[in-house]
């Protein structure tokens, strides 16, 4: 009965190592990232992905290192189990940060082969298993698994701690390089096989929070735990190793109202999105609720036609509430790096707050701002250039040239008109400013701005255009809307970013591109349509946002079109 327990315990164990490399990720890693074979292989298959061509360069260049005879075709030659999961997930301690990567393996030996022979001399077998260490990563493996971590020794730990490590120094000789090189390759070992033998400590599948993150539709997820403490690490490991760790602190303390990070990605049949969602702290989330409260005045919407636009980019913020909750923002990030100094910095925020006229401010810059690039086109500019005679000496001469120039407007939301056109009138008096048909040409410099600069304050807006015609309709009321569904995107969001790529694509003269340049740019504008970038308003204590990039279908599937994308690239 022993005997079977023992071979059941033995099967069990090995069963959970071939199906669950999750599990072995531990509930101290402060982010982790997966990758979902499965669902990437659904949409393209091990077939068609060896059949691109840049597939086949990756494993010319790996047989060409490889120097043998076994010749890979396939990934499927890599040894890798396709259809799981992998892993990448980040542990720091006080003295090593690893970055971790767990994979299944369907063929030890086909992974072996994927190492040169130098690598496979530094194989060393040990318990049942394979391990390849260097100075800087590890790499453990078996039939079914493959555990790999590289570490980073921070600075100010070693060289704080110098006269410790060279207690553990193995003769009078040994110089305190290589006795720290020897101690973390002995405490990477111990790591590692924790990680890959399942006693890495409590599983993160008990972390509720990271449970809540997954998606089996996702084809890649990060999940970070504490995105504020986790960068507050990689600063001061930065800036140690740099000998101004004084900014560490500094850095570190800007990031703190940052909690939990989840992200994932997705390729639909006509798009591939990726949602991310920022939890931030409850004094965070008070600061954020009241800055980003408010809606973009609808009068912008009467300035704006989706036929006219290229691409825009749309902000809306409380700007009064911005600088009433500024000074408290400011010591909520700098107070922790000088705690002696926290009563000074709350009275020079108080101070500021006294000085500054948050109501005033908030009436002159509302919050709202929507620039819209309207075209492109060829405009001829002069520039200068030299030229040398006879005698060598040089002489100035000025030549003209085409260039490519955008067409843009620019809206912001104001609520002082009186006081900006008492400064524009100012303007004129000096010149900066020439007073037109119910608007204002500006006197930019041609060799700073080779446009026309036309502005005016209408209807709480203040506008910036390249276009006199524009400006003379909104002057005017001629100027005819088209919303469509533009409205909604940058209404229900903090802010949008908008390109139409089909359409930029096809305004950009072709003159500034060679002939293979233009064969590229005809494909991408038959497979890819336009893009967002939009973060929404507040959702309790998270900031939501999305990246969205519409493709014709015409490929199957969105990463069938990025695959084809970067195969046409290549050629």
């Amino acid at each position: 009965m022993k005997k079977i327990l023992f071979i059941i315990a033995i099967s069990t164990s090995i069963l959970s190592t071939a199906q669950n490399l999750e599990s072995k990720i531990p509930s101290t890693a402060e982010a982790v990232v997966s990758v979902n074979g499965n669902r990437l292989l659904e949409l393209v298959s091990i077939a068609e992905f060896d059949n691109y061509n840049f597939a086949k360069m990756m494993f010319d260049e790996l047989n060409r290192k490889k120097g043998d005879n076994d010749k890979m075709t396939s990934i499927k030659d890599f040894g890798f189990d396709m259809n799981s999961k992998a892993f990448y997930f980040h542990k720091r301690t006080d003295s090593i940060s690893y970055h971790n990567f767990l994979v299944k393996l369907t063929d030890k030996n086909k992974f072996e082969n994927l190492m040169s022979p130098r690598d496979k001399e530094k194989i060393v077998s040990e318990g049942g298993l394979q391990i390849m260490q260097d100075n800087s990563s590890l790499a453990i493996w078996n039939d079914k698994m493959l555990f790999f971590t590289g570490y980073e020794k921070p600075y100010t730990y070693f060289k704080d701690n110098e006269e410790r490590f060279m207690k553990q120094a193995e003769s009078e000789d040994e110089s305190y390089y290589n006795v720290k090189k020897r101690v973390t390759s002995q405490w990477a070992k111990s790591y590692a096989l924790s990680i890959f033998n399942g006693r890495g400590g409590r599983s993160i599948l008990n972390d509720k929070n990271y449970l809540a993150s997954k998606d089996k539709e996702a084809a890649a997820s990060v999940w970070v735990k504490n995105y504020g403490g986790l960068m507050s690490g990689i600063m001061s490991n930065l800036y140690g190793m740099s000998g101004i760790g004084s900014l560490a602190g500094l850095q570190g303390n800007m990031y703190n109202g940052f909690k939990s990070v989840v992200a994932n990605l997705y390729f639909d049949t006509n798009a591939t999105r990726m949602t991310m969602e920022m939890e931030v702290s409850s004094e965070w989330e008070k600061t954020f609720k009241k800055v980003y409260n408010s809606k973009m005045n609808k009068n912008f919407f009467n300035y704006f036609n989706q036929n006219d636009a290229l691409a825009y980019m749309s902000f809306s913020m409380d700007m009064q509430a911005l600088f009433e909750e500024y000074p408290a923002l400011m010591t909520s990030m700098y107070g922790g790096m000088m705690p002696q100094y926290k009563q000074e910095m709350d009275l020079s925020g108080d101070f500021l707050s006294l000085l500054l006229d948050e109501e005033a401010i908030g009436e002159l810059m509302t919050g709202d701002m929507l620039f819209v690039l309207n075209d492109f086109g060829e405009k001829e500019v002069t520039y200068t250039s030299y030229e040398y005679d006879e005698d060598y000496k040089r002489k100035e001469v000025k030549k003209t040239k085409k260039d490519v120039v955008p067409d843009f407007t620019i809206m912001i939301g104001s609520k002082k008109a009186k006081l900006l056109n008492k400064a524009a009138r100012l303007g004129i008096k000096y010149e900066l400013f020439e007073n037109k048909a119910g608007y204002f040409k500006i006197n930019v410099p041609k060799n700073e701005l080779p446009v026309d600069l036309y502005t005016v304050v209408k209807n709480d807006i203040l506008f910036f255009t390249t276009s006199e015609a524009k400006i003379s309709n909104i002057v005017n009321d001629r100027f005819v809307k088209n919303l469509g569904k533009h409205q909604k995107l940058i209404q229900k969001n903090a802010s949008t970013f908008y390109v139409n790529g089909e359409k930029i694509l096809s305004r950009i003269p072709s003159s500034e591109f060679s002939a293979k340049e233009v064969g590229f740019m005809k494909y991408a504008k038959e497979n890819f349509k336009d893009a967002h970038f939009k973060s929404s308003k507040m959702k309790g204590s998270k900031m939501i946002s999305e990246m969205k990039i519409n493709t014709s279908g015409s490929q199957g599937n969105s990463l069938k079109a990025f695959f084809n994308f970067i195969e046409f690239a290549a050629k």
